[in-house]
């Protein structure tokens, strides 16, 4: 009986063990940002920073930018990708008006945000399922 209690007391620690490992070093949660919680929120973050919201995926998303989701406002488009590479690329093709964080690229209109506002807007999204963003920041 006793084998059996420690047989059991191995395997939940190893079953564990193993979760923490997959949860927190080889899946990246970011990986499954949805970015559906932008369009027709509500939320202040995004009628005050992301005004008009609205879903474009047919529109931007195509073989030259294969992303698998986009939304598009008066402020900025957010493209999510299944790659971390593709959105990389794509963030680099941006210019200078773009964001990069995890498998999310944000390309900001010129001049829509204010310096600030971009700030809250990079804040926000690369601190999405994470405790350290992209660029450094404590979430």
């Amino acid at each position: 009986m006793r084998r059996t209690w420690r047989l059991l007391a191995v395997l939940v620690v190893a079953g564990s063990a193993s979760l923490l490992l997959w949860a927190f070093v080889l899946h990246d949660p970011r990986q499954d940002i949805d970015l559906g919680r932008r369009v027709g929120s509500e939320h202040p973050f995004t009628r005050s920073l992301m005004p008009g919201a609205r879903w474009a995926t047919a529109e931007l998303c195509t073989e030259r930018l294969p992303c698998i989701q986009a939304v598009t406002s008066e402020t900025l488009m957010m493209y999510r990708f299944a790659e971390r590479e593709e959105a990389v690329a794509a963030a680099d093709s941006f210019s200078d008006d773009d964001y990069l964080t995890g498998w999310i690229a944000v390309r900001f209109e010129p001049g829509a945000l204010t310096a600030a506002e971009r700030d809250s807007v990079e804040y926000g999204v690369g601190c999405i399922n994470t405790w350290v963003s992209d660029d450094g920041r404590d979430c």
